[in-house]
């Protein structure tokens, strides 16, 4: 049996790197500075007067292109670099794979494709309380992220492979990118009354450092067609496309600072007082995340392929790409092909990639002083031509919450296609928790998986904890004399 490392290091870049949100974290009142990443002002009900993040990460995979079959995570984690794979079209119908290997199938019958990809560490980042309405915090955190959208059903594998020669297909605008940054917040947070309850406000402006970053972006609808040996035939089309030239060559990768940028998070929570000793009775958040721009200035290469006449491209010469060495050379082939000159497409040596802003409305439900149950909801739009983009992402959480612990039920639905059951639990500091349950303990057709943690710093002394619930005045809580809570022995 071939062994394919290559195409499953493909696969695995393409299906993504992302917790889905991780609202087993952000939705809890015990999630402190983790919460602000999904709402600036979302820790407004966390009764601690300090927080400390240690370290929080966070890997999901999904996409909606190829799945490996019969697979689950633990069959990946087990010697990566030993894995054997088949692929799936060539394969009779019904045939099963050899003993230990993993085919790669396609799906069928689908829509637009879309990808998206987010590898998070979040780093030492804390709050305190400044008194009874103000709270400051600094967050640190290393993101990467791809994503890709609006790739028509026609270039899925099967429907490609059996289309006829010189039968035309409308190629819609699409836009896919990828990029690495590190960025460092500043969070600030008021909270007062207002009639009924209380309104906080909060913002995180975050200052970025942009190390490597590539997208590809069709302006245009245009057709494409099969043509005779191995070539593609098209109308006029328009194409721009970047990359950071800084680990271009064979060898080790070394993340390089090639530029920088501004971001911002802004959001509001309103929460409702009840008769009973939770927190609150109902809280309502709205935020908008992400908003602002990664500038590569340095190693990094802006092109922009625009034709004016119909043309035919052959795509035999790519078949010997190997890497990123190669890149430069057939990006000059590509223009030579399509403009007549090696050259021409080349633009300028810099280029911008907006963040991957949403909108983000939470509800959250107190049952009783332990039982909650939240909801969330998160649009990803696109500020700009050249952007990372999420999808639309609705959840709802029940879970169980303590000073010691916490267990949530999120589920999920992305883009309006799968359902996924996930789980987290907290202990004390450190919490566990996936979007998609079913990905970790059963085998079945693998294209998605989530996987997070935390581990935290939090005092013992809750802000107005008495030992039998909260003590409410005025619509605040407010510290009593039995405000310590003596610490479990685990």
């Amino acid at each position: 049996m071939k062994k394919y490392p290559l195409l499953a290091l493909l696969l695995w870049a393409f299906c993504t790197l992302q917790a889905q949100e991780q609202l087993g974290i952000r939705l809890s009142n015990y999630g402190g500075i983790n919460s602000t990443i999904l709402n600036p002002a979302y820790h407004a009900t966390t009764p601690f007067t300090w927080d400390v993040n240690l370290v929080e990460g966070a890997e999901h995979v999904s996409n909606d292109y190829t799945y490996l079959r019969n697979t689950r995570l633990a069959d990946l984690l087990k010697g990566p670099n030993n894995l054997e794979f088949e692929f799936g079209p060539d394969l009779p119908p019904g045939a099963p794979e050899k003993t230990g290997a993993i085919a790669v199938d396609f799906f069928k019958g689908r829509n637009k494709r879309q990808m998206l990809a987010l590898g998070n560490i979040m780093g030492p980042s804390f709050y305190v309380q400044v008194n009874e309405n103000h709270r400051i915090g600094l967050i640190t955190r290393g993101r990467m992220m791809a994503s890709a959208r609006g790739i028509v059903d026609p270039f899925n594998y099967y429907d490609y492979d059996s289309r006829p020669f010189y039968t035309p297909f409308a190629v819609d605008p699409f836009r896919g990118a990828v990029a690495g940054w590190t960025e460092v917040g500043l969070n600030y947070s008021y909270q007062t009354e207002v009639a009924g309850g209380a309104l906080a406000f909060g913002i995180t402006l975050k200052a970025l450092q942009a190390f490597e970053g590539s997208y590809l972006r069709n302006s245009s609808t245009f057709e494409l067609q099969k043509v005779p040996n191995d070539s593609l035939g098209g109308s006029p089309f328009d194409f721009s496309y970047a990359y950071t030239t800084s680990n271009l060559t064979d060898g080790d990768y070394s993340p390089s600072l090639n530029g920088g940028g501004m971001g911002a998070d802004v959001g509001l929570v309103y929460t409702t007082y009840g008769q009973s000793d939770a927190l609150y009775d109902w809280k309502f958040g709205f935020s908008l995340i992400d908003i602002g721009k990664l500038n590569f200035r340095r190693n990094a290469k802006e092109h922009r392929a625009q034709t004016t006449e119909p043309i035919i491209i052959s795509t035999t010469e790519y078949e010997s790409f190997t890497g990123p060495a190669d890149l430069e050379d057939y990006v000059q082939f590509f223009s030579e092909q399509a403009l007549g000159d090696s050259s021409t497409s080349f633009s300028r040596e810099s280029f911008g990639i907006w963040l991957p802003s949403a909108l983000s409305i939470q509800v959250d439900k107190s049952l009783n002083s332990f039982f909650y149950i939240g909801a969330a909801f998160t649009q990803g739009f696109p500020l700009g031509p050249a952007a990372l983009q999420r999808g639309s992402h609705l959840a709802v959480a029940p879970r169980l919450e303590h000073r010691w612990f916490d267990a949530s039920l999120p589920v999920s639905v992305y883009d309006w296609e799968e359902v996924r059951v996930g789980l987290a639990v907290r202990l004390a500091f450190f919490t566990i928790g996936t979007s998609d349950l079913g990905s970790i303990v059963r085998r079945s057709d693998f294209n998605t998986t989530d996987l997070y943690f935390a581990i935290k710093a939090s005092p013992f002394q809750l802000f107005g904890k008495r030992e039998k619930g909260f003590s409410r005045k005025d619509g605040k809580y407010r510290s009593g004399k039995k405000g310590k809570v003596q610490c479990y022995s685990f």
